[in-house]
């Protein structure tokens, strides 16, 4: 058995090894993560390179009375198998989605964090996990996408770099049990693991094994028709790629997703592909698991966002995210602009800024990454929120006078970033919006040296790089 599974993990994680980043182990202490960190440990004493490569990383969640206890077992484990260790505690704030999705997505955050273009992260699902992950998604009215179940592959998030593998999908529990025994591996048992509160647990523990008891050798045919749903939803995707490509919008607006969706190019397309398109876009900026969101709030989005009147300002709220309809295109902003408003205050401009503004980065750039092409001349200015310059007007040199209001719509800003957005004062006098324009006080002389020119930019957080990309692999813990 033991070699068995090392084999089963060399195949698996060779085609990876020619990449240089880490290799990084989700490790709960569980079962399941710690036969796949042990076999790691074995496969590196067969393969040079792969042991400096390779660290373990533990989310404590916070959300057990062990907890604390968990994170000492498994330091300990990785310091008793050579194995550089990383505890990461994170606060799980619940939006409504419940307990273990918002585990989840704090676990998923840790991930992101940690790791970097060209790792490899390694999760420890197993066919177990598969099987019910399938049938928790066929209750809930999942469509292909969702009946796919969990990748053996894929990237952590899109655009990331990093490859999330599952290297034991194709092992079954009983495997790994078998595995742990014969090497005597201790791991952590989580006691929330058997409350049937949990729909996985009751999938777990209950309703599956009476399932395969009554009709042996089911489990095998299941695998193989997710095998077979996964190989239809790529070939899915790959078919609507061209028209997916198409409704993209590359986006740099602060406090937005990197991606923007075409409305007019939804409307070219078959009404029976938008939902898939909407989906698409959603997850290639990090929104959503597998098969979600669901045909509702797909079907809301069709008919409260892009069916609205032309002067309506619909929204609607897709977990940490909010989705608004703007000139004809769909946006994802990470938060409303009234949360996020910062208190004014004294700032010296200099060609080296950085500061961080209405949750957002505000920093010197060089002149060709400047949006604006406009420089400030250094000095002492008032760093505020746009409202409350509300009814000043702003003159740039060679251009009349205008109203914010004609400011924001000539830069095309969208509503929900003009409160929010930083504008600079002296005595009280508008004197640029930051990255947009600057009025002619504030322009440098024509012959001011590189040093008395400051680009300033207020960046593009870009939430959806950062916040996992779900394949809808629901809390599984003590792996």
């Amino acid at each position: 058995m033991s070699h068995a599974l090392l084999n089963i993990l060399t195949q698996a994680i060779s085609p990876l090894l020619a990449r240089s980043g880490s290799i990084v182990v989700a490790y709960s202490g569980g079962l399941d993560s710690s036969v796949l960190l042990h076999l790691l440990g074995q496969l590196a004493a067969e393969q040079d390179g792969v042991k400096a490569r390779l660290t373990a990383l533990h989310v404590h969640h916070g959300l057990s009375a062990n907890a604390d206890a968990w994170a000492q077992h498994c330091a300990g484990q990785c310091a008793q198998w050579g194995i550089p260790f990383i505890c990461e505690r994170v606060v799980v704030n619940n939006r409504g989605d419940g307990v273990e999705q918002a585990a989840r997505e704090a676990r998923y955050a840790v991930f992101n964090q940690h790791c970097r273009p060209g790792d490899t992260l390694l999760l420890a699902h197993h066919a177990d996990d598969q099987a019910e992950t399938f049938f928790m998604r066929l209750f809930r009215g999942s469509g292909l996408t969702g009946l796919a179940a969990m990748a053996a592959q894929r990237e952590l998030t899109p655009g990331s770099g990093v490859v999330l593998l599952r290297p034991l999908l194709a092992c079954h529990r009983a495997e790994l049990e078998a595995y742990a025994s014969k090497h005597q591996l201790q791991w952590i048992e989580d006691e929330s693991n058997r409350d049937t509160r949990f729909e996985r647990n009751l999938w777990r523990n209950t309703l599956l094994p009476q399932l395969f008891a009554r009709w042996p050798g089911r489990e095998a045919a299941l695998q193989r028709s997710i095998k077979q749903l996964q190989q239809d939803q790529q070939l899915l995707q790959e078919l609507l790629q061209p028209e997916l490509e198409a409704c993209l919008i590359p986006c740099q607006w602060p406090l937005t997703a990197h991606l923007a969706c075409s409305v007019s190019a939804l409307a070219a397309v078959p009404a029976h592909h938008r939902p898939y398109l909407l989906r698409g876009w959603l997850a290639r900026c990090g929104i959503g698991a597998a098969g979600n969101p669901g045909a509702d709030v797909l079907r809301r989005i069709e008919q409260e966002v892009i069916a609205a009147a032309a002067d309506r300002q619909p929204q609607i709220a897709i977990g940490r995210f909010t989705l608004r309809r703007f000139q004809q295109a769909l946006y994802l902003v990470s938060h409303d602009a009234r949360a996020v408003m910062t208190e004014s205050r004294r700032v010296t401009l200099h060609d080296d800024v950085s500061l961080f503004w209405a949750g957002a980065d505000l920093t010197s750039v060089a002149a060709a990454y400047s949006t604006s092409q406009q420089a400030l001349r250094p000095g002492e200015y008032q760093l505020a929120a746009a409202a409350v310059c509300r009814g000043q007007t702003l003159k740039s040199p060679g251009r009349p006078r205008k109203t914010l209001k004609h400011l924001w719509q000539e830069a095309g800003v969208p509503p929900w970033l003009r409160d929010c957005w930083p504008v600079l004062l002296q005595d009280d006098e508008l004197c640029a919006l930051v990255g947009l324009c600057v009025s002619e006080r504030a322009v440098p002389e024509a012959n001011a040296a590189v040093q008395d020119r400051v680009y300033l930019q207020w960046g593009n957080i870009s939430e959806g790089r950062r916040t996992h990309q779900a394949d809808g692999d629901s809390d599984i813990r003590s792996r």
